[in-house]
């Protein structure tokens, strides 16, 4: 079976809209955390694009990299044949079975720990892509 029915060429859409909405989603964090490692102090926190943006835009952007991943997993390969079926599915299954692994580790640990769906489904896409790009580079 195979679903991918995106062109090639949404590929590159794809990933210039999934950096452009991760630096804007993720941007307060990363200046909050670049800010606390480099005074050795706690960082009250900025709201530079939380302030330029709003909040809804903000949480917008990051569904919107999400779709953007989403977006890049279903595109074509440049050669489409059944050996890069064959992969896209040990990948999937693979990432499938290390977030479930990580995620009763975590449960296991730590009963308490609340963590949003976002976390698991970009983990998962990152496994998947990261796994999908090692196996196609090794074989």
């Amino acid at each position: 079976m195979n679903i991918q029915i995106l062109p090639n060429w949404s590929k590159k859409i794809s990933l210039i809209v999934f950096f452009i909405s991760s630096v804007i989603s993720g941007g307060d964090d990363f200046i909050d955390g670049y800010m606390t490692s480099y005074t050795k102090t706690f960082h009250q926190g900025s709201d530079i694009f939380k302030s330029y943006f709003g909040a809804t835009t903000i949480h917008f952007f990051s569904v919107l990299s999400i779709v953007a991943l989403l977006i890049y997993m279903l595109a074509k390969e440049k050669i489409e044949d059944d050996y890069i079926n064959k992969l896209r599915l040990e990948s999937y299954q693979l990432a499938s079975i290390v977030i479930l692994i990580i995620t009763i580790l975590l449960y296991s640990f730590s009963e308490s720990l609340k963590l949003t769906l976002d976390y698991f489904i970009i983990s998962f896409m990152y496994f998947y892509l990261i796994i999908f790009f090692i196996k196609k580079r090794l074989d």
